[in-house]
């Protein structure tokens, strides 16, 4: 009972106001594994660049074999591998920082000042992580659920399709299990921007005359607005499932979060919880 009044007051507590911003006190959350032990560690900071040196391996091979005179740009697949690209890189840039104290960032990551700012590229970080992580989720369920075998067009590349539409969320994933700092649910809104830019966009795109590399005069069949409706149902259906996806990630963190509480609770019994 106490648990179960103890998490019903840490998920309405997410409600607040200040929750839509990206100040947070312990700075070195975003610097260090949630696992590691240790102040700094290696493995941590070869992981880190492994990861980004993974995306931006896709990201350029991609942009080599799908340009199509810019066309590589238009679709959402795209979109989400370049912010993927994005987050990994400063995240390793993060790391990197923190492994070999540039510019004393540990020291001054456990200052204690009401008046300390959460340095810009940490936050610029932590919103694009927000944002990339349930995009892969979308992007991999909506393709292999509707597009996969249904594209009016052949699939030139299966290896480079198979790792954009289903290891983008997969490394997502176990990047998300690997970090120290929080969720906040409220941060949803702005992952939400994203399906209603790239909507937008897609009608902007139509009316203008544009076409997908093969000519034909949608991005994606689901967003063929020929037929309005079926645009507008595409749309509400991601939106829906971009709800149950950051719900969902909020769990994953905060099982996440109390199975580190309990391992610690057995590597040290003297352990102090992270929450």
């Amino acid at each position: 009972m106490q648990l179960t009044n103890k998490c019903s007051n840490g998920f309405w507590s997410e409600f607040r106001l200040k929750n839509f911003g990206f100040k947070y006190d312990q700075l070195d959350e975003f610097y260090r594994s949630q696992w590691q032990t240790g102040e700094r560690s290696f493995l941590f900071l070869l992981y880190r660049w492994i990861w980004a040196g993974f995306f931006l391996g896709v990201f350029l091979s991609c942009l080599v074999l799908q340009f199509s005179e810019g066309k590589y740009f238009i679709f959402l697949t795209n979109w989400g591998i370049m912010l993927c690209t994005a987050t990994q890189l400063i995240a390793a840039v993060l790391a990197t920082q923190w492994y070999f104290d540039i510019d004393a960032v540990r020291s001054s990551a456990y200052e204690v000042s009401q008046l300390r700012k959460t340095p810009t590229l940490i936050k610029f970080y932590w919103l694009l992580h927000d944002i990339s992580l349930p995009l892969a989720l979308i992007i991999t369920t909506i393709y292999w659920t509707f597009l996969h075998g249904k594209m009016n067009k052949p699939n030139r590349f299966p290896v480079m399709s198979f790792v954009t539409h289903c290891m983008n969320s997969v490394f997502m994933l176990v990047d998300f299990l690997v970090v120290a700092f929080p969720v906040r649910l409220l941060h949803a809104i702005y992952a939400m921007l994203l399906p209603i830019v790239f909507c937008l966009f897609t009608v902007v795109y139509f009316f203008c005359g544009g076409t997908d590399d093969y000519g034909n005069h949608y991005i994606y069949p689901l967003l063929d607005w020929t037929v309005p409706s079926r645009g507008i149902i595409t749309f509400a259906e991601v939106f829906a499932l971009y709800c149950i996806y950051c719900l969902l990630l909020y769990v994953l963190y905060k099982f996440k979060r109390f199975l580190h509480r309990s391992l610690s609770a057995v590597w040290s019994p003297h352990c102090v919880g992270l929450i």
